[in-house]
């Protein structure tokens, strides 16, 4: 047994000197022996210009042992003056439980410089006792700004120093928009929270960024979705790049508030987007091997505008609804439709709705059509859903984004653990996180939903349908549950539409459900899908699939290389947004400046073998 009675600061500043000097005499055998035999490293641009995760004393070595320059990527880089970070809101060193067991580990926040390129970094330890002492059982290293081109953290003067050259806003930013319209660096292709936030970043680090909508307002790709949809996620968790939420927002937003404050967001960070604009797929984007640019065509509000960016980011979100071809809608004298598209149930008052698909926006339709008075609402379940309580939902996310903690500290501790050492730690807890919503499970299985805490033989519960599927065939329960258990909506499960009839929708198994209205809450288009749509097919075999963990751990083309230069894919949620737009941002910025150099990554399979959690 373990005693919990440590000093944590006095164990993290120990191991702390010894991992600086290892790195800074360029003593690789000594850097490796910091971690346990099976501990995991996850870096962030610092070592190469990709993610990785990489356990394991042989794996660590091997890759930091390859050629880089005239030397190695360890000796190359040049990690040095590693120390803690005494001015973080995470606090200082702290220890913390391993679940399970009696350890007590140590975690600390820290920060260090690298050596070339010239940058400086952030990172996160998690220290584990061994025979020879406390030993890194997951260290987190990620670039954070490159020395000379730091993004400005304070806040501009706004009048000059010399007052021969007094210029108003309005020139200023017609001079700004004027340079980015006519040569822009970047072209985001999509003005949702991931293309706003992305352009935001790019704005305050020097980058040109040029937004292209489809709609013809900021905030439609929201604003345009039914009345009832609220983000499923807390408010402080959700806040924008720079700029939160006021404080008398909810904690869960709505639907129009969220649209109007994106609006108002584009407005205040001086964003620069044509609205009601598409990229044309047809001619197809080329990019040119020697200039390094790509020509594309985009429609803006019905004229036809080239232009020249040397990158393109599509920031399309999770991809376009899926709507199933069913048989004999033609027939079908009711309205059928994709839950994106739901106008909201008061006109149901009365009528016989059915919801096929058990995920969020199921919940979110179901939940309208009762309270809106529809005579009957059926939920039908395809496959099994995995199904967390909103309390079990703030359990998770509190105590990482308490309202007091700073966020770019947040989001560091947030995505300090290597994602696969996540999931297996998840594995191994699995029976612990179900007690908390054991009764609400019990209570869908009686009324014959099908609840699972496993996909694709990942049994880590949300995390796996997370980094698997984009949380897709989740479903959060934010008042589902009670109208599933006390009977307002009935679940049909295990079954698949065939055709639909004159007033009835039949399923694979014969049976016949009349309806007035069929929601399909069928999901969406895969991340990687509008690569295709707009990039073309041969570009899109380059890139190959987008999300889901490669064999190390890290999310495939996700803010990484792509397999085509001055090709982006940036999908994801809020938080992820906020986060990954300074890494994203310093990819670009490390290619404008002409940095990047032999080190330049090329996308494929993360190292890794895979460790597991026994025997820490």
């Amino acid at each position: 047994m373990i005693s919990k009675d440590v000093d944590a600061t006095e164990i993290a500043t120990q191991w702390i000197t010894s991992f600086n000097k290892a790195a800074t005499d360029g003593d690789l055998n000594a850097f490796v022996k910091h971690f346990l035999p099976n501990g995991w490293l996850r870096d962030v641009l610092c070592y190469a210009w990709d993610f990785r995760s990489i356990d394991g004393h042989a794996n660590l070595t091997s890759f930091l042992s390859e050629p880089l320059g005239s030397g190695t990527r360890f000796s190359t880089v040049g990690m040095h003056d590693i120390e803690l970070d005494s001015a973080s809101t995470l606090g200082g060193p702290s220890t913390f439980p391993v679940p399970g067991t009696e350890i007590v580990g140590i975690q600390a926040v820290f920060r260090f410089t690298l050596r070339e390129p010239a940058a400086r970094g952030r990172g996160y330890l998690r220290l584990m006792p061994s025979q020879e002492g406390y030993k890194a059982f997951a260290v987190y290293t990620a670039m954070h700004e490159l020395v000379g081109h730091e993004e400005p953290t304070e806040r501009p003067r706004g009048i000059p120093l010399d007052a021969t050259k007094m210029t108003t806003w309005e020139e200023d930013r017609e001079k700004e928009v004027e340079a980015i319209e006519s040569d822009p660096t970047v072209l985001i292709i999509g003005g949702g929270q991931c293309g706003l936030m992305a352009a935001a970043r790019f704005r305050r680090m020097g980058i040109r960024a040029l937004i292209i909508e489809k709609t013809p307002r900021i905030g439609d790709v929201w604003r345009n979705r039914y009345g009832t949809l609220t983000l499923h996620l807390p408010a402080h968790y959700s806040s924008f790049l720079y700029q939160s939420y006021p404080k008398n927002f909810p904690q869960y937003i709505g639907r129009t508030r969220l649209a109007n404050f994106m609006e108002s967001y584009a407005i205040q960070q001086e964003l620069t987007i044509w609205t009601s604009s598409t990229l044309l797929p047809n001619p197809a984007p080329v990019f040119d091997e020697t200039t390094k640019r790509w020509t594309v065509v985009v429609n803006r509000a019905g004229n036809h505008v080239t232009l020249n960016p040397k990158h393109v980011l599509l920031a399309m979100g999770i991809g376009a609804p899926y709507t199933p071809d069913i048989p004999g809608q033609d027939k079908f004298k009711g309205d059928v439709y994709h839950s994106d598209f739901h106008p909201g149930a008061a006109k149901y008052k009365g009528k016989k709705a059915v919801v096929i698909g058990a995920g969020n926006a199921s919940a979110d339709v179901c939940q309208d059509l009762v309270s809106k008075g529809a005579a009957s609402t059926m939920l039908v379940q395809r496959t099994a859903t995995l199904v967390h309580s909103l309390t079990a939902n703030e359990a998770r996310l509190t105590p990482l984004y308490p309202e007091d903690r700073n966020l770019d500290d947040a989001d560091l501790l947030q995505d300090s653990m290597p994602p696969r050492l996540l999931i297996q730690l998840a594995e191994r807890n699995l029976e612990e996180h179900k007690k908390h919503d054991a009764e609400l499970h019990k209570g869908l299985k009686e009324k014959g939903l099908k609840v699972t805490w496993e996909y694709k033989g990942i049994k880590a519960g949300i995390l796996g349908f997370l980094y698997e599927k984009l949380a897709g065939s989740t479903m959060l329960d934010t008042g589902i549950g009670d109208l599933i258990i006390n009977g307002h909506v009935k679940v049909k499960q295990g079954v698949e539409p065939s055709h639909f009839e004159e007033n009835v929708i039949v399923f694979n198994d014969g049976s016949r459900v009349e309806a007035d209205l069929v929601v399909l809450a069928t999901g969406y288009l895969p991340a990687g899908a509008g690569v295709e749509t707009l990039m073309g097919p041969d570009i899109a075999a380059k890139v190959g699939p987008v999300w889901g963990l490669d064999k190390g751990g890290e999310l495939r083309r996700a803010w990484r290389p792509t397999g085509q230069q001055g090709l982006w894919v940036f999908p994801g949620g809020f938080q992820q947004a906020r986060y990954y737009s300074r890494h994203l941002g310093l990819q670009i910025l490390a290619e404008e400046l002409g940095i990047k150099g032999t080190t330049e990554a090329v996308p494929g399979e993360s190292p890794g073998r895979g460790c597991t959690y026994e025997g820490l």
